[in-house]
């Protein structure tokens, strides 16, 4: 990977966290971690709506000390970084992978480093409010999320090729 290379991933990381950061500060959020929802709106009815909520958990508000996941992230955040720019033989599908789970590492992160908690507001919802719904989240969790769909997409098929690869070479 080239210099200019680097410096273009460096800067949709980058980008993916500011993205992050900026929608959030978008809304007002509880003065308490634990308070009710400040804002709540409907975006389009039975489906997709705002809810401001402090996450002081890990994925999905599983409950994680706040001081693992702020340890975990803070190690993991340059090891990301190191993989992503240091990785020669990754594509452009796995560095796009990468690059997203290390802004939305870094959004998150910059929550739990500043507010002991993750601020999220997107809220979305199968079928009307009496039905089930998807825990609230944030662009981080949703960059997070494409970028390691992104990677297992990438890595089941580098598995493929390999083996029909090693498959054909011992054929021959």
């Amino acid at each position: 990977m080239t210099r200019k290379e680097r410096a273009v991933w460096l800067i949709l990381a980058a980008f993916t966290a500011w993205l992050d950061l900026w929608t959030k500060g978008l809304f007002e959020y509880p003065a308490a971690l634990n308070g009710a929802p400040l804002l709540q709106d409907t975006v389009l009815e039975n489906w997709l709506y705002y809810r401001t909520i402090w996450n002081v958990g890990g994925v999905w508000s599983t409950p994680i000390p706040g001081w693992v996941l702020k340890a975990a992230t803070t190690a993991a955040v340059p090891l990301i970084a190191g993989w992503l720019f240091w990785d020669k033989r990754a594509d452009k599908v796995e560095s796009i992978g990468k690059l997203l789970v290390l802004g939305g590492a870094v959004g998150n992160l910059y929550d739990r480093w500043k507010y002991d908690a993750v601020r999220d507001f997107i809220e979305v919802w199968f079928g009307s409010l009496e039905r089930w719904h998807w825990p609230t989240f944030n662009i981080a969790d949703v960059a997070l999320v494409v970028g390691i769909g992104l990677l297992l997409i990438r890595s089941f098929r580098k598995e493929e090729s390999e083996g029909a690869a090693a498959e054909g070479g011992a054929a021959a």
